[in-house]
C-alpha cells in the first residue's frame, strides 16, 4: 500500500520538482534544532499511511496451522483439535477460523518466522502436519 502512495506522490510531484530542505542550527554547544520543510503532499501522504495502519488489526507475522478439514464433522473436529492444543500449550493462543470450504485451526503470534520455527519444533510433536503460514497476527497481548 504505501509502495502504492509513494507512485502516486512520486507522479504528482514530478512536475512541481518540491523541495525537502533540512536547516541545522546550533544556539550553543549543547543543544541545537532541526527543522524540516516539505511540500505539503507529502505530509497528506504521511497521514493517510498513518490512518491505514491504525485501520489494521494487527501486523504481518506468521501462525503455526495446526489443523484443516472440510466435511459434515469438520467444525466440531476443529474444535477439538483447538480445546486439545489449548490444553497441552495453555501460555499460546489459538484460533479457529473457516475459511470457506475449510475449518481451521491456527495457533501462536509470532513476528518473524524464526520465532515460528522455535515453537513448530515443539507443537510438531504433538501435531504432525503442523506448519508456518503467513497472517495478520495481534500483538497487543
Amino acid at each position: 500500500m504505501l509502495l502504492v502512495l509513494l507512485v502516486a506522490y512520486a507522479d504528482s510531484i514530478a512536475q512541481e520538482k518540491p523541495q525537502i530542505l533540512v536547516n541545522l542550527s546550533q544556539n550553543d554547544r549543547q543543544s541545537g534544532q532541526i527543522e524540516l520543510v516539505q511540500p505539503d503532499k507529502l505530509d497528506n501522504l504521511l497521514m493517510m499511511q498513518i490512518s491505514n495502519n491504525r485501520q489494521r488489526e494487527g501486523v504481518p507475522g506468521f501462525r503455526i496451522l495446526i489443523f484443516s478439514q472440510s466435511g459434515q464433522a469438520a467444525m466440531a473436529r476443529a474444535n477439538e483439535t483447538r480445546v486439545s492444543f489449548m490444553r497441552s500449550f495453555p501460555e499460546m493462543e489459538a484460533y479457529q477460523q473457516y475459511n470457506n470450504p475449510n475449518f481451521q485451526v491456527f495457533v501462536g503470534d509470532f513476528r518473524t518466522k524464526n520465532e515460528a520455527l522455535r515453537e513448530m519444533k515443539k507443537i510438531e510433536r504433538r501435531f504432525s502436519r503442523a506448519f508456518i503460514v503467513p497472517d495478520i497476527i495481534d500483538i497487543s497481548k
